[in-house]
């Protein structure tokens, strides 16, 4: 290797030492940060185009009463003779009948625009849940590790770096396995605990189940007397 490039990679090396160490964790909660504010926005803009919306149903319906109006006001001219008043109101019908056609596509535009959006926003959401449970997931991950590397070093410290080492990781695994047992253990007590959320709520859903079955059970026995008892 010539000497110029040698020099250019101890160049290279000493400003890749210079810059600051990224830190995934700051990275990843940015990330986690910016995706709030994407789904903030896109609430916002379903919010407003939903108040558009509104606004051209309001203006539509107010087209068509202006619509109908006209149309009376016409029959009334010619119930009376009056040719001139009843080209008016025609003309001016025919002027709001255009009116509300050009309503009632931007409705129909912003209806379909609505759609998109709800979706898009629900879409996010759903992404977003699945983002959070992995980020809690990571820092868990990462509270861990710092851990393990902090209680090797103390160990290394005061024991010796063999003995140390293997003690932390000893010590973690063993930790590791009681924390899946306390949580096992929760899990079966939740659902053995007659008074636990989990559990209520498993047994509202199968009160409501039954009921709907006894109100179809009696609707449909309702259906057959009326059924029979009605004219043939």
């Amino acid at each position: 290797m010539s000497i110029s490039r040698r020099i250019s990679r101890i160049v290279r090396a000493n400003k890749a030492a210079a810059q600051p160490a990224v830190d995934p964790m700051k990275l990843a909660a940015d990330a986690q940060r910016a995706q709030y504010a994407a789904l903030d926005s896109a609430r916002r803009g379903a919010a407003d185009v939903a108040a558009h919306r509104r606004r051209l149903e309001i203006l539509a319906h107010e087209a068509s009463v202006r619509v109908n109006q006209l149309e009376a006001q016409a029959v009334a001219a010619v119930d009376r003779g009056d040719d001139d008043g009843a080209r008016a109101a025609l003309r001016g019908q025919l002027g709001a009948r255009k009116h509300l056609q050009t309503l009632t596509a931007q409705l129909q535009q912003t209806d379909a625009q609505a759609r998109q959006l709800a979706s898009d926003v629900a879409r996010l959401e759903e992404r977003m849940s699945e983002n959070w449970l992995r980020h809690q997931a990571l820092l868990a991950r990462h509270a861990a590790a710092e851990a393990s590397v902090s209680a090797q070093e103390a160990l290394r410290s005061s024991a010796g770096p063999v003995q140390g080492g293997e003690w932390a990781v000893r010590e973690a695994e063993r930790e590791l396995r009681r924390l899946q047992a306390t949580a096992e253990a929760r899990e079966e007590l939740a659902w053995s605990d007659p008074s636990s959320p989990r559990v209520e709520r498993a047994f509202e859903e199968l009160e409501a189940e039954s009921a709907a079955r006894a109100e179809l059970e009696r609707l449909k026995e309702r259906r057959a007397r009326d059924y029979r008892s009605g004219p043939h």
